[in-house]
């Protein structure tokens, strides 16, 4: 069975080899009934020629955009042959209906009026010895029938070659909608890795990091007591990272925010960053608090997690304050520091770069003021 998706015109490229088999039975029919004698026998034998032909080289040819070695001598062949039958009987002609059509499919329009002309010279050249009106008659016919089939099948070829430029844009449209698709799965994939990575950065490796440092000191600490405290900081912080692990899992938001303010959740951070490394640590809030679409309190919540956690882990601060300013069309959150500072620049750090694609994501702005002794000032601003 031929591919659905292939042309008709290929599927069938020489016609219907039933079609032919019936034309074929007809004009045999014709000639058995119509003459006798010597002329039948050769015209028979010159169909059944033509009948073999067909079957070893016309119904594998195939119409291309040149015209091929194989459909030229086939119909050549069909030519000479008919041309003999005709000299037999002019009931051969009526195999005409199944030689026409093979003409406009194996070969251009033009080529295709040549085989048509070619088809038609014996039936002529019969009757211009013994009846020249009749030939000069059969030769408009001739010349009419010919013009008809020649303007019709320019037309159908036409048709053809229009439904082939459109099936190849359907093809290039198909390919490129196949590319776009593919492109935006592998965006979806590097987006998702990203924001996964943002996620496990924020959370599970600044948590494994209070971990390391809270496990040290409760090493290095003198008083067993001390100890007992670091420890014990040290395994509330893995519960709570195995919470935010279970929440990255389910896809639910940050436990920090779970049933309590965006205000009150960066107070609980500035507490636990105080009992943890010994700094002072402030939280101020202005304005009338309110709640905050959830994607707005994830990116503030992940972003003074991400501050407080360079302040732990770089700037050797003595002092550290974190401010929420609710204000009319916008919340701010500003972390500043004591500490060594650095210099600010584009790719500083992966923490920074999350920062400043969840900020834009949310369609805020992200402000790092810092100097080497000057403290750090990290300032987020988001409309709401």
């Amino acid at each position: 069975m031929p591919p659905q998706n292939e042309h008709a015109w290929k599927r069938g490229a020489i016609g219907s080899s039933a079609y032919y088999v019936i034309a074929l039975a007809g004009t045999l029919a014709a000639v058995i009934i119509g003459v006798s004698g010597g002329r039948r026998l050769l015209a028979v034998a010159a169909l059944a020629l033509m009948a073999a032909w067909y079957l070893v080289a016309g119904r594998t040819s195939v119409r291309t955009d040149r015209v091929t070695a194989r459909a030229t001598w086939y119909l050549a062949g069909q030519i000479v042959l008919l041309m003999v039958a005709q000299a037999a009987t002019p009931w051969s002609s009526f195999i005409l209906f199944a030689l026409c059509p093979q003409c406009f499919v194996l070969l251009p329009a033009w080529w295709a009026t040549g085989a048509m002309a070619a088809f038609s010279l014996v039936p002529i050249l019969r009757l211009v010895g013994s009846h020249p009106g009749l030939a000069l008659a059969e030769a408009g016919i001739a010349l009419a029938v010919i013009g008809f089939a020649a303007t019709f099948g320019r037309w159908i070829m036409r048709i053809i070659e229009q439904s082939t430029e459109r099936a190849e844009l359907i093809e290039a449209l198909a390919a490129a909608r196949d590319d776009l698709a593919r492109a935006e799965y592998d965006a979806g994939v590097l987006a998702e890795r990203q924001r996964l990575a943002a996620e496990i950065h924020d959370t599970l490796a600044q948590g494994l990091t209070s971990i390391l440092m809270l496990l040290q000191a409760a090493d290095a600490a003198a008083a067993a007591e001390q100890s007992s405290t670091y420890l014990s900081q040290a395994a509330r912080t893995a519960r709570e990272n195995l919470a935010e692990a279970r929440g990255l899992i389910t896809d639910q938001p940050p436990t920090a925010l779970s049933g309590s303010p965006l205000h009150e959740a960066l107070r609980r951070l500035t507490v636990r960053l105080a009992e943890e490394t010994g700094v002072t640590a402030d939280c101020e809030v202005t304005g009338d608090t309110r709640w905050l679409p959830s994607s707005i309190e994830v990116v503030m919540l992940r972003c003074a997690q991400e501050g407080l956690a360079n302040v732990r882990k770089h700037a050797q601060a003595a002092n550290v304050t974190l401010l929420l300013d609710y204000r009319l069309e916008a919340i701010r959150l500003c972390v500043s520091d004591d500490g060594v500072g650095f210099v600010p620049a584009p790719g500083s750090g992966l923490g920074l770069a999350g920062m400043s694609n969840r900020v834009a994501q949310a369609g805020g702005v992200l402000d790092v003021q810092s100097s080497p002794g000057g403290g750090t000032t990290l300032m987020v601003e988001i409309p709401t």
